[in-house]
């Protein structure tokens, strides 16, 4: 038999088990800027990381979580929050990371999880690069905080750059959108100009030349619809420009996207942008005066004369003087279920409408701007809709308020699985035991051969069952675990409710993530939470 080389069994050797073994999670991140950074790549990153590891004896790697493409000024990332959950749930208790920047390039929220976040939570993180491990006591310090500081002043540098271009760029009239306005293309030449779509531009001079003609915007919509013309974002799919998550629920022209496109100053080639600026990672709109126009920067599809034509009517006859009356005489209130109540049958977004000074109904128009065969009459008063669902955010703050868990059959089953996963564990740590000293019965002649593979296999097939169970006693505990953390959360998220009289566009975007309205007027609500009274109800089937 060949000897075995002594350098692969200690590659190969299991980590020892003398010191406490971290089940880490790997965070990789990449913004768009460090794409650009050589060494910084997703690839790259988790190279070091899983290196890093494997020469760690108190380390294994249980999970990777990557945000791609997402600035570390910002801790709202998907795979980051998700990082978070598993550890708080006891999926892993450490994190590894290639540097401090990986993690973050905002100061304050980065020396947050660093210096309070994670030992508070008994979390171990290191950042490989920066020679920095929260286990080590003569790690961090003001270096890392020097460090964060650095990362954030460099992520700053950065944006003002980008954003310095990016307004030089409106100004000189380029185009820096990611989608061209509907009617045009992005040039292939130069992503910046635009040039006309071939199958888009004479839509859009058709509907400019109905408007001027006198044809309400209704009637544009309907022959839209009745044509078959694909509305905007589903043809900027069709043509591989769009996604097809942006075109999911647009199979129709609406009113707002023809309002649109009958009031834009691209189409006569003037070009306007920098509608909207960031402030704190939140987009603001500014005022129409602090807009940047350039005039003539691409190919026209209606002449100067046309479109001021069309403005003219719009103002006698337009979207602007519809019940100008009530609108003079009492402002119109804040909308708090935009974009929150659809159809539950169609799926289109209700729109709202005002019924008097005081009064609103949202209802639903598919019916009344594209057939009557694609939807029943669907409409609720707002007033009664508020109501609704104030009683039924009210009674699931009761719920939760109840004591957790509400049934003493649940501590008895959590009871439970902790004594059975300790048999378990007992039972596993006896048959691994002799199973390594089966080899040593077959040497000295306790067993004959056939004995010994017939016993290997019966236990090998043995711990292989109690380690698929022991995992899931585990995974159940675990989901336990979130379940308590999550029915925490929503109780701070609705314990305010109690006290409110009425509903705010806060509150409602806080907590609901859709409300369908249907044909009888009852509704049913998406929670951003889990429903604990369905919850309930199922559990005491």
């Amino acid at each position: 038999m060949a000897r075995k080389s002594r350098k692969n069994l200690e590659a190969t050797a299991p980590k020892s088990t003398q010191h406490k073994v971290f089940h880490v999670g790997a965070y990789v991140r990449l913004s768009a800027v460090d794409k650009k950074q050589k060494g910084d790549s997703i690839e790259n990153q988790q190279h070091i990381i899983r290196a890093y590891i494997d020469e760690q004896a108190d380390l294994e790697l249980t999970e990777i979580y990557i945000d791609n493409g997402l600035s570390g000024q910002s801790f709202e990332r998907p795979a980051f929050k998700q990082l978070l959950a598993d550890l708080e749930s006891g999926k892993i208790n450490g994190c590894v990371c290639k540097d401090l920047s990986r993690l973050g390039r905002n100061a304050i929220d980065t020396g947050y999880y660093i210096e309070k976040y994670f030992p508070t939570h008994g979390i171990r993180f290191i950042a490989i690069n920066d020679d920095y491990d929260s286990a080590n006591g003569n790690s961090g310090g003001i270096m890392v905080s020097l460090k964060n500081m650095v990362n954030e002043a460099f992520a700053l540098d950065i944006g003002r750059k980008i954003r310095a271009a990016k307004q030089m760029n409106i100004r000189n009239g380029c185009f820096v959108g990611c989608i061209p306005p509907y009617g045009y293309l992005k040039s292939r030449e130069d992503s910046h100009k635009l040039v006309p779509d071939p199958y888009a531009a004479p839509i859009v001079r058709s509907m400019y030349e109905m408007a001027a003609n006198g044809d309400k915007v209704s009637g544009i919509l309907g022959w839209l619809n009745s044509s078959g013309i694909l509305p905007p974002k589903r043809h900027f799919y069709s043509i591989g420009v769009g996604s097809q998550k942006a075109a999911n629920g647009h199979i129709h022209w609406n009113k707002g996207a023809i309002y649109a496109i009958l009031k834009n100053r691209v189409y006569v080639g003037d070009m306007v942008q920098g509608k909207g600026q960031t402030w704190s990672y939140e987009q603001k709109r500014l005022p129409k005066s602090e807009w940047i126009v350039t005039e003539g920067t691409h190919e026209g599809i209606v002449s100067r004369v046309l479109f001021d034509d069309v403005q003219k009517l719009w103002g006698k006859s337009g979207k602007s003087s519809i019940k100008s009356a009530i609108r003079h005489n009492k402002p119109k209130t804040d909308n708090i279920f935009l974009r929150k109540v659809y159809c539950g049958h169609c799926g289109y977004t209700l729109r709202r409408a005002r019924n008097s000074e005081t009064r609103y109904t949202l209802k639903c128009e598919t019916r009344q701007y594209y057939a009557k065969d694609d939807c029943v009459p669907v409409s609720i008063n707002e007033a009664v809709l508020k109501s609704t669902l104030l009683t039924l955010l009210r009674a699931q703050t009761a719920v939760f308020t109840e004591p957790f868990p509400s049934s003493p059959l649940h501590k008895a089953q959590a009871d439970a699985d902790n004594s059975t996963l300790r048999e378990v564990q007992s039972a596993l740590e006896k048959n691994n035991h002799f199973l390594k000293g089966l080899y040593e019965s077959l040497i000295e002649g306790d067993i004959t051969d056939t004995e010994y593979r017939e016993l290997k296999q019966s236990y090998e097939e043995t711990i292989a069952e109690l380690t698929e169970k022991e995992r899931d006693l585990r995974e159940n505990t675990r989901q336990q675990l979130r379940d308590s953390a999550k029915r925490t959360a929503n109780a701070g998220r609705l314990q305010s409710i109690s006290r409110i009289s009425d509903l705010t566009a806060e509150v409602v975007d806080k907590l609901i993530e859709k409300i369908l309205v249907f044909e009888d007027k009852h509704i049913e609500v998406h929670y951003k939470f889990t429903d604990e009274i369905v919850r309930g109800n199922l559990g005491n089937e």
